[in-house]
């Protein structure tokens, strides 16, 4: 047996009470009052360029990278939550079929990787990266999750680039609400 093969879903899988958090999230909605929404870039959800693009190649279910050698990384958003892949980190195949969107950051750009040991790597960095974002919702105060979600993002990327995410998606990434993200987003312009 290869290493591909000990390697299941249940590995990716967010702690429930997250999931639980994410579907009362889901259910009230995501702010559809206009007056309630961040004046900035990272308001809403709505389309990026090339991200129907880019979300019809995750959903084709071939097995695709995030460009390890730039700042980037893609934000799919699933039914009840979100996860991120950061450079090197695989996309596609059989774990994000069910991705609704697709939100590229930074200088983004999907590779196909090349060779078993490869994709097996892709792997790896993707349970990094889901294993990080588990770290940021273990936290208990919903205002800290979303400070340390914009804390992190804003050390690997830049205040600019993170400025444009949507504080919908980083809400889904975290198990807050957009308006705590938000609250952490003007606390942050404070400081």
């Amino acid at each position: 047996m290869n290493n591909l093969d000990r390697w299941s879903i249940a590995d990716l899988i967010i702690h429930p009470a997250l999931i639980l958090t994410l579907a009362i999230f889901i259910r009230a909605g995501f702010s559809a009052d206009p007056d309630l929404r961040h004046r900035h870039l990272g308001t809403d959800l709505t389309e990026h360029p090339h991200s129907s693009d880019i979300l019809a190649e995750i959903n084709s279910g071939k097995l695709l990278m995030v460009d390890s050698r730039r700042r980037n990384g893609l934000i799919l958003i699933k039914r009840f939550h979100a996860e991120f892949a950061g450079p090197g980190a695989a996309v596609g195949g059989a774990f994000d079929v069910n991705s609704v969107q697709a939100i590229p950051v930074g200088d983004f750009c999907l590779v196909c990787p090349q060779s078993p040991e490869e994709r097996q790597k892709a792997f790896g960095i993707r349970r990094h990266w889901v294993r990080l974002m588990e770290q940021l919702t273990a936290k208990p105060a919903a205002l800290e999750r979303a400070q340390m979600i914009l804390t992190q993002f804003e050390q690997y990327l830049d205040s600019e680039t993170v400025a444009q995410i949507p504080d919908e998606a980083l809400a889904l990434l975290v198990g807050v609400f957009p308006e705590t993200i938000r609250a952490a987003r003007q606390g942050n312009d404070r400081l």
